[in-house]
């Protein structure tokens, strides 16, 4: 949901660092779609989005590309180790039933969500700040 929302929030041009973001038309038809096709409760989306903040920075940070390109070989020595392996293992193992559900419902295998997981959060260890 962290994701979904920062990006929506990317979208909105709203000057004031403190901006109540609840009160702009995107955010509200954002609000409406995410009740009505995802089952999301109205009132906690409206609480998150009255605390959400621009930060310049992050979306600076976001325009840039976060790495130089790599083929396979450079990217298989950071993400195929023994560690990363065994904290995916252990990943699917703790989250085997949302996982199955989502593989259900999208049609992705259960090992390439936890793959891309892996990749972005280290298994939920890395929320950024």
């Amino acid at each position: 949901m962290f994701f979904v929302i920062s990006a929506c929030l990317m979208l909105l041009s709203v000057s004031s660092a403190n901006a109540n973001y609840i009160e702009h038309e995107k955010a509200k038809s954002f609000i409406d779609m995410m009740v009505s096709k995802h089952g999301f409760e109205s009132a906690k989306l409206a609480e998150i989005f009255s605390q959400a903040e621009k930060k310049d920075s992050i979306l600076k940070a976001i325009a840039r590309p976060a790495e130089k390109r790599l083929e396979w070989k450079g990217y298989r020595k950071i993400f195929l180790t023994d560690d990363r392996i065994k904290k995916g293992l252990a990943f699917i193992e703790e989250n085997r039933e949302s996982l199955n559900r989502a593989q259900e419902k999208y049609g992705v295998p259960v090992h390439v969500i936890a793959a891309i997981i892996g990749v972005e959060t280290r298994y939920g260890r890395n929320k950024g700040s």
